[in-house]
């Protein structure tokens, strides 16, 4: 037989009631109780029924996370990007949620908010939004809690917290290493910039440059990027009348873009151009040769971003809006190493 609440009461040595209250997130429960019945229900194998927290705590249970970036809201498939990030933003976000026993929510681009409250969600997770998407033209963010990777540029209310990486600081990283592999004139392709990643990017791309005396070169495409919109990109900076000789772009399929046209114009990478990407995924790895990326940890900015979605709907966050932040770490591959071929 399952162990009950009773059983969990009795072995923890309190009273039914202090453990509905420290079940649900209720109450005044001192530390120590707390954590009393937790290692008694911990040790009993006890579950709480997820249909009677609801009742108890009048909460769904349910969150909505919604990938905003580089999504076709015309296509009827593309609710999730062709993209390594944003599938282990998502499965680090889906598995914090299922140790809480919450359910996650897969809202399309363009999701209708008038039938994504009929499922009643607690919350919602944003990942590189504008703040110009419907959860925050509606007032949607006044009424519950909001949690974004990537801090949104132009939101109408302020955003309780920012999952995010330092990415002003991993794009000098990156020209660093370019540097030191004797890379001269690093130039720069990106997607929109009025998302944070982007801007935050292109900041570190332009700062870094001014702080040398050389001469800032971005081309931006419009999103989703396309293997035509790279080329044509790419034939923008070779046609320049100082061409430069790495280019560093702001997502992998931007990069494995350049690839695919720097292959088909004959150009030797890493010999004549360098190639690196901000975001790092197993795509990267299966070209040849391998490109150089920025692994952002992406499968623990989701998990960290629903933990912190759960954390604001519970009560157990509150005050000034903060900032959480995930390190980075620069995975050098064939693409840019101009020194050991």
């Amino acid at each position: 037989m399952s162990p009950t609440i009773r059983d969990v009461a009795a072995a923890a040595g309190v009273s039914i009631t202090t453990v509905s209250h420290v079940l649900s997130g209720q109450g005044r429960i001192s530390e120590e109780t707390r954590r009393r019945v937790a290692r008694a229900a911990a040790e009993l194998g006890y579950q709480a029924s997820v249909h009677a927290q609801q009742l108890v705590t009048r909460r769904s249970r349910t969150l909505a996370i919604q990938l905003a970036n580089s999504v076709d809201a015309s296509s009827a498939c593309a609710l999730v990007p062709n993209s390594d990030y944003f599938l282990e933003v998502l499965n680090g976000a889906a598995e914090a949620a299922s140790k809480r026993s919450y359910a996650l929510l897969l809202a399309p681009a363009d999701a209708d908010l008038d039938r994504l409250n009929a499922f009643a969600v607690d919350g919602a997770i944003l990942v590189d939004p504008r703040g110009d998407e419907p959860f925050f033209a509606t007032g949607w963010c006044q009424d519950r809690p909001l949690v974004t990777v990537g801090r949104p540029m132009a939101a109408p209310c302020p955003v309780p917290v920012v999952v995010d990486n330092d990415l002003v600081a991993a794009a000098r990283l990156m020209l660093d290493h370019l540097a030191d592999n004797g890379f001269e004139r690093p130039s720069m392709i990106t997607t929109d910039t009025a998302r944070s990643y982007a801007a935050d990017l292109v900041a570190g791309y332009t700062g870094w440059m001014a702080d040398r005396g050389l001469e800032p070169v971005v081309v931006e495409i419009d999103e989703p990027p396309t293997t035509e919109g790279t080329a044509a990109a790419l034939g923008r900076l070779l046609d320049r009348r100082v061409c430069p000789d790495a280019v560093f772009t702001t997502s992998e399929n931007l990069a494995l873009g350049v690839l695919h046209e720097a292959r088909r114009r004959r150009l030797e990478v890493p010999g004549v151009l360098g190639i690196c990407s901000a975001v790092d995924s197993g795509s990267l790895r299966l070209v040849s040769p391998q490109v150089t990326g920025m692994f952002v940890h992406p499968r623990e900015v989701g998990g960290r971003a629903a933990t912190a979605l759960m954390d604001l709907v519970e009560g157990v966050a509150a005050g000034q809006p903060h900032r959480i932040e995930v390190p980075v770490r620069l995975n050098p591959r064939e693409s840019t190493d101009r020194f050991t071929r």
